[in-house]
């Protein structure tokens, strides 16, 4: 008897950490749809779907299991969403109203949604507003603009530093909530970060601080220290460029031989912005860069963007095949003698992957510019064209 007793009660102990663990999300839709609620799990830069429930009578329902705080999305298949931030044992109740529903819906038993819900509001409010000063810009004449171009342009800078100033002012209000991140990494669009400022840099490390002690074990804390750590230790030895613009042209853009053999230089590419990356193809790193790298040229090669992608390896059959086989679309060179790089040795490069930035008259402008720091100055330069 005294065995099956402690057995029902080691039953009753598991089935309590499941429920400790379970969250359940009810949705309520206010024109009795008949339709399909997709349910997502949310990373910084992509979404992965977890589960989908039909909508019946206007309602749905999820039910899963999570061992921490979660991103997640509930997604319409017309395309609307909104954003969840939910702690294991919650019971989520969402109330929607008419579209778009990302701007009107309630959320209940979620602390952490509700401070989602807020963020997303502010910046979908952000958007609009923009989008009305691009209307009103792309509808004016050339004389229009020569009249009232500066002061749109003004007011356009004037809410998304607004917008900004929200976003640091939550992320210091609500230092230790998980809603932080999701401050941090906004976007106003594709290629523009809310707090897309170098010096913004700092509320990453405040927030990481703050969330590692709170949430040692979140990957979504993990990711973000690894970030911060990266590019902090980037900015730290970001130390050469005012050295390196002194130096003469002429040593400072040797030519190297691309792929075909054909001499290549920095100095033949002015009148562009040119990335400088020094890279091997037995680096980690430098592998793991390249997809980052491939987005940047996409996004801004048109605008006037140029990779200059410089190649220490010492098996050149082997940086050939690699270039081959990642059908990289920049100039690709080598370093004629790897073991004594020229260039590199001018540019004072210490490790790989290193970056230096060139505008477009050919004067170094940033140096060991990588991952966020690299996308955040890319997209002030290109975004303000």
């Amino acid at each position: 008897m005294k065995r099956l007793i402690f057995l029902f009660l080691a039953a009753l102990t598991i089935a309590g950490c499941s429920n400790d663990n379970k969250v359940t999300i009810r949705g309520t839709l206010s024109d009795n749809t008949e339709d399909l609620a997709i349910l997502e799990k949310s990373e910084v830069d992509h979404s992965t779907v977890i589960d989908s429930a039909v909508i019946k009578r206007g309602q749905f329902k999820f039910a899963l299991e999570i061992t921490g705080p979660e991103f997640l999305q509930v997604r319409f298949e017309n395309g609307e969403f909104i954003g969840l931030l939910a702690m294991p044992g919650e019971n989520i109740d969402l109330s929607f109203g008419k579209s778009p529903v990302a701007m009107n819906y309630t959320v209940t038993g979620s602390p952490g949604s509700e401070e989602v819900r807020m963020l997303d509001l502010q910046l979908l409010k952000t958007n609009s507003r923009l989008d009305s000063i691009r209307e009103i810009y792309s509808g004016l004449s050339d004389e229009e603009i020569a009249s009232r171009g500066a002061g749109l342009e003004e007011a356009y800078v004037g809410i998304v530093d607004a917008q900004r100033n929200f976003n640091i002012k939550f992320v210091i209000e609500n230092i230790s909530s998980m809603a932080a991140i999701k401050a941090l990494y906004q976007r106003i669009d594709e290629n523009t970060y809310v707090l897309y400022q170098p010096r913004d840099l700092q509320y990453l490390k405040i927030v990481s601080d703050s969330l590692s002690v709170k949430y040692p074990v979140s990957r979504h804390v993990r990711a973000l220290k690894e970030n911060v750590t990266s590019e902090l230790n980037r900015m730290y030895i970001d130390r050469m460029a005012s050295l390196a613009s002194q130096l003469p042209e002429a040593n400072t853009t040797p030519a190297l031989p691309d792929t075909k053999g054909n001499m290549v230089s920095v100095a033949s590419l002015r009148g562009k912005y040119v990335l400088v990356s020094f890279w091997t193809t037995t680096s980690p790193e430098c592998i793991a860069e390249l997809p980052l790298l491939r987005s940047l040229y996409t996004k801004y090669h048109a605008k006037g963007l140029e990779i200059f992608h410089v190649s220490l390896d010492r098996d050149e059959e082997m940086w050939r095949n690699r270039v081959r086989f990642e059908e990289i679309p920049w100039i690709s060179v080598r370093e004629e003698d790897p073991l004594n790089p020229v260039y590199a040795r001018l540019m004072n490069v210490q490790s790989v992957p290193s970056n230096i930035l060139y505008d477009r008259e050919g004067n170094i402008i940033n140096t060991n510019l990588t991952g966020r720091n690299l996308q955040i100055r890319l997209d002030q330069i290109f975004n303000k064209q």
